[in-house]
């Protein structure tokens, strides 16, 4: 019985055509995965940024040109194609080596090994040892067989003449035996690239000499195989350098009035207001739709806060606690209360709201499992029902619990998009501590109580270093 492979065609567009096609030319050029029996695997052919390399048809491939953040894993069978990012989304706590290839094109003018690649700590692109050579893109095979990883330099220019593309590198991991890793890297091929502009006679004496492609979009690519091709994205225009765009806050116990808030105005940008919570520990002070229609009106941004039950094992003493056993549900509570909260202030969908969760002893383990219980309740009812949900905390119990929760992917647990951390240290800074958030989720509460002035008007504050969600 004749075998059936499936055609990929795929370009920076997407996939063009599946077509299931007998798998003559496939058979003899086929990667053999070692199943038992020496069975035969079908394959694919990747190209990208000028060369070409035959795959198992079932291995994926992924574009970190256009996806920077893609983790580069060798614990699974995968292609990857472009320069690692610099902030790639790995899962914790991997292990494990398996068949991959990586393909790298060099930065302008740095050769055939990228000095960035080199700063990443790429697997494989320094040390090693030469032992023999891939004849068909005329470059040595060097092999780091402690490491498990073979390494190959490509000049990856058609023609000197017309193609400006300087070269690449390609890594093929493995792991108990290199046999797979060798036969792949043995597929390599240089081809005509979309982004390279040969002179028309050029292009007619390499189609000549090459196999007929199996698409007329792209030139050079072996007839019969399985073929996927990738298009290397043009490189963007360089983005501008963003302005800080971090800002002054305070936070008060009660809203001021707005005659103060139309002085102070002039230092600073946005005000903490407590809308609400059964541990509320002052009244609302001017606080009411209309104070809010008007501060806005004098270009106030506010981060809304809700105090309700706090740990078991808060430090601050008495007030109403989370009940260990009831903390999912005391958190979809207090979710729904906030946002009653503010719709008696007038307030609409989409802002965000933050859980006042002062510090507690974070030493002691089953409190600190109902507060991330109550946490992500609260985090789940509230974008469930439309808004930003945010957490205010110290950065030594709630923030450092969070940060923990979240690496660990802790059952039950659901971060909330924004953080409000504690920490008076005086610094205006928003880099405190290495953290899943990036800083434009991010605020810090950098000075606890203290008197300050503006315009004459004294008031005691917590003063803000504030780049995370507000509502305006």
């Amino acid at each position: 019985m004749r075998r059936v492979i499936a055609v990929v065609i795929v370009t920076a567009l997407g996939i063009l055509a599946v077509t299931a096609m007998p798998s003559r030319a496939a058979d003899s050029a086929a990667v053999t995965e070692g199943t038992p029996g020496g069975s035969v695997a079908a394959t694919k052919t990747v190209v990208y940024d000028g060369l070409e390399v035959t795959v198992p048809v079932s291995w994926p491939v992924y574009r970190l040109d256009q996806s920077p953040s893609t983790c580069v894993r060798y614990d699974l069978h995968a292609v990857y194609l472009g320069v690692p990012g610099i902030n790639q989304r790995c899962p914790a706590h991997l292990v494990g080596r398996t068949e991959t290839v990586s393909i790298m094109p060099a930065t302008a003018g740095s050769g055939a090994a990228s000095s960035v690649i080199d700063q990443r700590g790429q697997l494989g692109m320094t040390g090693g040892t030469q032992v023999g050579s891939v004849p068909s893109v005329h470059a040595p095979l060097v092999q780091d067989a402690e490491q498990r990883v073979f390494r190959v330099a490509v000049n990856t220019a058609v023609n000197t003449a017309v193609d400006t593309r300087g070269g690449a590198t390609v890594i093929a991991t493995y792991s108990e035996s290199p046999a797979l890793a060798e036969q792949v890297l043995g597929t390599l091929r240089k081809v005509a690239s979309r982004t390279t502009r040969p002179h028309p006679r050029a292009a007619v004496r390499q189609a000549a000499a090459r196999p007929q492609p199996t698409t007329s979009s792209w030139q050079g690519v072996p007839s019969g195989w399985p073929t996927q091709i990738v298009a290397q994205s043009p490189p963007p225009p360089p983005k501008p350098k963003p302005k800080p765009h971090s800002v002054y806050g305070f936070d008060a116990c009660a809203a001021p009035s707005l005659a103060t808030m139309r002085a102070w105005r002039r230092g600073f940008s946005v005000v903490g207001i407590y809308i609400g919570g059964v541990n509320a520990a002052c009244g609302l002070g001017n606080l009411s739709a209309s104070w809010v229609r008007s501060a806005a009106k004098m270009g106030w941004s506010m981060l809304r806060t809700y105090v309700g039950p706090q740990a078991a094992c808060w430090t601050g003493g008495g007030g109403v606690l989370i009940d260990a056993k009831h903390a999912a549900a005391e958190g979809r509570a207090a979710a729904n209360d906030a946002i009653s909260d503010l719709a008696n202030l007038g307030l609409r969908q989409g802002a965000p709201i933050y859980y006042d969760m002062e510090g507690y002893d974070e030493d002691n383990a089953g409190c600190v499992s109902a507060v991330l219980t109550f946490i992500g309740a609260w985090s789940r009812q509230l974008a469930a029902r439309g808004y930003v949900p945010g957490v205010y905390s110290s950065q030594d119990s709630g923030i450092e619990d969070m940060e923990a929760a979240a690496v660990a992917h802790r059952p039950g647990f659901t971060r909330p998009t924004a953080i409000w951390i504690a920490l008076w240290d005086n610094r205006r800074t928003l880099s405190d501590g290495r953290l899943v958030w990036p800083f434009t989720d991010r605020s810090k509460q950098y000075i606890g109580p203290h008197l300050h002035e503006v315009g004459g008007i004294t008031l005691d504050i917590d003063t803000d270093w504030v780049e995370g969600p507000v509502a305006r």
